[in-house]
């Protein structure tokens, strides 16, 4: 994973009208900050999660991800989002706050049934040097097994979930060779 320093203000780097998407990282007073940009999908929800894991590999248990400029997520990103809620809660007892979610975001979290399991507020945070979480090449065996976990992940919150994904989660399956 390689990690680009971002110039100038995160918050402002984006223009309304681009379709840009990426993740920054950050940290302020001991608290991971992770700004999602754009649109949070199956493209990107590896960075996320591959560099939250790592930081609690390395004892850092506070995490905020502001979704002030995030556009749409999708189930993947979604189902990332749970699972990585699940493995910090396990971890440390705490819960992943979401700073700033968009009215079409909030109803995306309810929806699945996941705004319980992360602590969700309005307020502004400015880490200082912000850096873009960027990848080299992630294999489809890889990206395909993401996207199950994923997806089984939600499965497992509702009844609703579980119909509403069961013939992803079976294709999945089978292009992993799994029951």
């Amino acid at each position: 994973m390689r990690l680009d320093q971002n110039e100038g203000d995160p918050w402002d780097s984006m223009d309304e009208n681009e379709d840009f998407s990426g993740i920054l990282v950050g940290e302020h007073e001991g608290t991971v900050v992770f700004l999602i940009r754009g649109k949070g999908t199956q493209l990107n929800s590896h960075l996320l999660k591959q560099y939250l894991l790592e930081c609690l590999e390395q004892n850092k248990t506070l995490f905020q991800i502001d979704l002030t400029s995030c556009t749409y997520m999708d189930s993947t990103f979604l189902g990332t989002l749970a699972g990585l809620s699940s493995k910090v809660r396990a971890r440390a007892s705490t819960l992943i706050q979401i700073l700033n979610p968009t009215d079409r975001i909030m109803v995306m979290l309810e929806n699945l049934g996941i705004e319980s399991l992360f602590q969700i507020t309005r307020q502004t945070v400015q880490p200082g040097n912000m850096l873009e979480l960027e990848a080299g090449q992630v294999s489809k065996e890889a990206k395909s097994q993401e996207m199950l976990e994923a997806h089984e992940k939600l499965s497992e919150i509702s009844p609703a979930n579980a119909a509403k994904f069961r013939d992803i989660v079976t294709l999945l399956r089978k292009r992993g060779n799994r029951p």
